[in-house]
């Protein structure tokens, strides 16, 4: 025995606007680099370390930066970023003194390190140094300095650092004519050494005091910094617990916020992972061709975040609300109408105008959406057909009818005269009907066209009586 359960069209409207409400509930799973994540993929760790540096109020977790709020002593640090980081505004932050930090390996983060002369590149397929024989496990090493390859370089974040483990990293490779401190390389047997981390001075390094000698006098501007790195695995909780991965985190830190050449910096440490909202712009405005890019970029950013999130909890239970009573308006007025009945086809009056004879004719050619050049052709057919039967001439044409209404005297010489410019004039309906294009002609010029008619044929009559 089999059961069939049928829902009518109002039953299946509102079984889909249940199915909408309950959809507007449903949360996504949590994501990757997750700062609130206590599991290995997550980067509670790396916010509790920051925070044990730096001081509970200085580390601020945001999911919305607005760029407006920075100052020059602040740091910002972008962990795999899902959405593109605006240029302009991070660019006018670090040119003001601030600081970034850009780790990411597939995330969206590539646009705006190739503003920066930096190219993501691939790691090596064959690594010198692997943990466990894992070739998606590379170890990278401390670049060495720029005075001597045998000695390593003493950058603040590789203090404590003889390897960092990685997982599935990406590679950095920079432009030609750029240069950059290395921080971390990817050593590779049979090919070049991978670029992992780099980090550099935006802006005139000279005049901030990074370059020249001492006695120059005190620095003239700002300059801020950007490091890129091509794995933030590397600082995710399981990650963590390698010795050579905790403490570049903490370098990394340490460097976001050291003290400047200008001046102690004490700002705050702003950290934004995943998928996160962007605003505002720093400093002066850039004009209204940066203004427009900054909203064109906040709306895509929107839209970027509403394809993978879906929308907000509160607007999803909106329009599941509204989808709700619009279907249970829609389905008390379907069920609640009246049913009238339709008489059949045979039983209704025939329209006037399809009725054949002078009666469907004139309602034709009465009809508001009539082509005017109808009803000219039957001003013409009428007059021709007049003279025709005058004259006695059934195939003259338009022009043989005015000549031979001239010479028999049917017609006084001015009306022929004003005949043969009348049938001139109602000539033009006739290659209008014929190329179907639509003749514009007024109220007055018909009534014209009419009246000219009628004298014509009046003086038709009064010569020789009615034809």
């Amino acid at each position: 025995m089999s059961l069939s359960w049928r829902v009518g069209r109002p039953g299946r409207c509102a079984l889909l606007a249940f199915l909408l409400g309950i959809l507007a509930f449903v949360r996504p799973a949590g994501a990757a680099f997750s700062p609130d994540d206590r599991g290995w993929e997550g980067t509670s760790e790396l916010i509790a370390l920051a925070r044990a540096q730096l001081g509970e109020a200085r580390v601020r977790v945001v999911s919305s930066l607005d760029y407006s709020l920075l100052e020059p002593r602040d740091a910002v640090l972008f962990l795999h970023p899902e959405v593109e980081i605006r240029f302009h505004a991070l660019a006018a932050f670090l040119g003001a003194g601030g600081r970034a930090a850009v780790v990411d390996d597939y995330g969206k983060a590539a646009p705006l390190l190739e503003r920066f002369h930096i190219h993501r590149a691939n790691a090596p397929a064959l690594p010198e140094l692997q943990l466990q024989g894992n070739v998606n496990l590379p170890i990278a090493l401390p670049a060495p300095s720029d005075a001597s390859e045998s000695v390593p370089s003493d950058h603040v974040t590789l203090r404590g650092v003889d390897q960092l483990v990685t997982n599935h990293p990406t590679a950095l490779r920079l432009e030609t004519g750029i240069e950059l401190t290395r921080l971390l390389l990817l050593p590779a047997r049979g090919e070049e050494d991978a670029l992992l981390a780099v980090t550099g001075v935006i802006g005139d390094a000279k005049a901030c005091g990074l370059a020249g000698t001492a006695s120059e006098g005190a620095p003239l501007g700002h300059c801020g910094r950007l490091l890129a790195m091509g794995d933030p695995s590397a600082f995710i909780n399981l990650m963590l617990r390698y010795p050579g991965n905790r403490n570049f985190a903490r370098g990394m830190v340490a460097y976001l916020l050291e003290d400047d050449t200008w001046g102690r910096r004490g700002g705050n440490l702003y950290i934004l992972t995943g998928s996160f909202r962007q605003s505002g712009s720093y400093g002066d405005s850039g004009g209204w061709r940066e203004e427009l890019l900054e909203r064109q970029s906040a709306l895509l950013d929107w839209l970027e975040e509403v394809r993978s999130n879906g929308l907000p909890e509160p607007v999803s239970i909106a329009l599941a609300a509204f989808a709700a009573i619009g279907v249970c308006i829609w389905t008390a007025l379907a069920g609640g109408q009246l049913y009238v009945a339709v008489p059949p086809g045979y039983a209704r009056p025939v329209p006037t105008s399809a009725q054949g004879g002078f009666a469907g004719r004139f309602a034709v050619l009465a009809a508001p959406t009539t082509d005017r050049a109808l009803m000219l052709l039957e001003l013409k057919q009428t007059l021709e057909a007049n003279l025709r039967q005058r004259l006695s001439l059934p195939n003259a044409s338009s022009g043989g009818l005015v000549e031979a209404a001239r010479q028999r005297g049917v017609l006084p010489a001015d009306t022929a005269l004003e005949l043969d410019g009348l049938l001139r004039r109602l000539a033009a309906a006739e290659v209008a009907v014929v190329s179907s294009r639509r003749l514009n002609v007024s109220d007055r010029a018909l009534r014209g066209l009419h009246e000219g008619v009628q004298k014509v044929l009046s003086q038709m009559e009064k010569r020789g009586g009615s034809a």
